[in-house]
């Protein structure tokens, strides 16, 4: 019996399907591409179940003929690519000729079109990859796509689909991406009859991020420009005193088509080193113009990466111009409108070693008493007397050094606090106990804060709203992209409360919901947290120290934050003792 043979038409139709589509925000993109190479002026999505149960995309560019309708749907057939010299330029969106016939073999597909011919439209009715009717049907110059019921012969693919909200936030990310690199273009998005976004055509691409994020926003954005020869750069940068918890705002589009590319993120980093808080980045959206032979955009099968002819001078370009939109700008760690520090301590200093775990031992090969005995250890059942941090006596803070390090003395040693972990862990520990036993105490606003976001943003809210309420947040919505938020939890008061839940906002649309509901939490209190604790670089009373060192003892995991950072180290005594010559 032969061992290999060729599979049929259906399998092979499926198989092409899972290259580049994997959910219904993937229809949607390819739905939208072939309308941008259609030259529409106006698109338009509606859902519903989240795009698992319908996804209908219409638009008003140049449409089909009944002949070309046929054909769209065939395997390798397109309008943009005639011989194999094009894919060296290529400068359409979706030119893979299998998009429609992937989607199509695995859902139930009604394609309706019309070129402006006086012989009106036609209409072609695919279910499952076979087609069930053909024939006129009115409808004016441009093109409806209708599919429903999502791999509804592939049961195994859609059961891994995500919540229709999280599905829904996919969609949003994907159509805001199509919107920002094609400003004058009408977009809109209905999802189950509700209108979640609708952005009408902008002069600039500026403009349209305006538009997108919001003038709250927009104000702390600067304009990046610059050009070297055939290639330009421009788009939107944060000012360093905004910055975000994750790389998530970082937005690269090449010829108007989004991507990413470790080189352009590289440069930025390099643009805003030494200008964040560590572990902290900045949002950009940067639109590169290039000549299409010194892009090869057939990388990846869904074209979400791109090879550079010269990436060096790609890469230089994007520093250079981030660079010149940022002479000027405020630097991160000066005082916020709210008047709160935001600058992180540096790195520690050489003497300071690593945190070292219980029962780890020094690298191969390292000479005695070549490392400090500095260390901050893990405790084990029992707390901090257990980990011999602690024999039922407190520790005593001493000092405050460079107003960001807490020195207490222990009965074994000498212990340094860093205040702002310190804090973060203790207020992380109240809220997660608190939420549990429904006892968050809350604080209404005098005034209600209300902030506009970005329409994930929105969509991320509906899928967390529950858990922020659980948490000591009343927020609502206020409008289609505006949040209202009239009471936090108590330890955040003093927070710049409208920075504060766009970050927990943005800790939802970094989670992945396979890590569960728990893991979702943790991340929104760690975050809360941190904005509500004491900051690096803020002089503390003595009560005040004595307060934190205290608390922290009572915690269960005192020696790091919940981020995982150290939030003490212990030089022990009988060390001091060496280094003085008394031992």
């Amino acid at each position: 019996m032969n061992r290999i043979r060729v599979l049929n038409e259906s399998v092979a139709n499926q198989i092409a399907a899972g290259e580049v589509i994997e959910r219904p925000a993937s229809v949607v993109k390819e739905l939208v591409e072939n309308a941008l190479d259609a030259g529409a002026s106006r698109i338009g999505v509606e859902i519903d179940g989240g795009g698992a149960e319908r996804v209908r995309v219409i638009d008003d560019g140049c449409g089909m003929s009944p002949e070309d309708a046929g054909l769209a749907f065939e395997r390798h057939a397109t309008s943009k690519i005639r011989e194999a010299a094009d894919l060296a330029a290529v400068r359409t969106f979706g030119f893979r000729g299998e998009a429609l016939a992937s989607i199509a073999s695995v859902s139930d597909v009604t394609l309706t079109t019309g070129d402006g011919s006086s012989g009106g439209g036609w209409r072609v009715t695919i279910r499952a990859g076979r087609r069930v009717a053909a024939g006129p049907a009115p409808h004016p110059r441009g093109t409806t796509v209708e599919v429903g019921h999502l791999f509804l012969n592939a049961p195994a693919r859609r059961k891994f689909l995500r919540s229709a909200s999280t599905e829904v936030a996919q969609i949003v990310d994907r159509l805001t991406r199509a919107a920002s690199a094609h400003p004058a273009i009408a977009f809109s998005l209905r999802s189950g009859g509700r209108e979640l976004l609708n952005w009408p055509p902008a002069p600039a691409a500026a403009d349209r991020l305006l538009q997108i994020m919001g003038a709250d926003l927009g104000r702390s954005m600067l304009r990046v420009e610059r050009r070297e020869g055939p290639v330009r750069v421009s788009g939107l940068a944060s000012v360093a005193t905004v910055h975000r918890p994750t790389a998530r705002d970082q937005h690269l589009y090449v010829n108007a088509r989004p991507v990413r590319d470790r080189g352009v993120l590289h440069a930025v980093r390099q643009a805003y080193a030494g200008l964040l808080p560590t572990g902290r980045h900045p949002a950009v959206h940067l639109f590169l113009e290039i000549p299409p032979a010194e892009v090869d955009v057939n990388v990846h099968p869904a074209k979400s990466e791109v090879r550079f002819l010269r990436p060096g001078a790609v890469h230089d370009l994007v520093r250079h111009a981030l660079n010149e939109a940022l002479v000027g700008s405020p630097v991160a760690g000066r005082m916020e409108p709210a008047g709160r520090m935001v600058h992180e301590p540096g790195p520690a200093p050489a003497w300071v070693a690593r945190p070292s775990r219980a029962g780890e031992r020094p690298p191969a090969g390292t000479p005695p008493g070549s490392t400090p005995d500095v260390e901050a250890r893990e405790p084990e059942a029992g707390g901090l007397e257990a980990a011999g941090l602690l024999h039922r006596v407190p520790f005593d803070a001493l000092a405050q050094y460079r107003e960001s390090y807490i020195l207490a003395s222990a009965p074994d040693g000498l212990v340094i606090v860093d205040q702002h972990a310190a804090h973060e862990r203790i207020l992380y520990d109240r809220l997660l106990r608190d939420s549990l036993a429904s006892r968050v105490e809350r604080q209404r606003l005098l005034f209600p804060v209300t902030l506009e976001v970005p329409a994930t943003h929105v969509r991320a809210f509906e899928i967390v709203s529950d858990t922020l309420a659980g948490l000591g947040f009343a927020i609502s919505l206020f409008g289609p992209t505006t949040l209202k938020v009239e009471e936090v939890p108590v330890l955040a008061i003093g927070s710049d409360v409208a920075r504060l839940v766009r970050e927990l906002l943005d800790e939802v649309l970094e989670w992945d919901r396979m890590d569960g509901w728990e893991a979702l939490r943790h991340r929104i209190a760690a975050s809360a947290a941190c904005h509500a604790a004491v900051r690096a670089n803020h002089a503390l009373a003595p009560e005040e120290m004595n307060r934190i060192v205290l608390d922290l003892m009572r915690c269960d995991r005192p020696t790091t934050c919940p981020h995982g950072r150290p939030s003490l180290l212990r030089m022990p005594l009988d060390r001091l003792e060496r280094e003085f010559g008394r031992r």
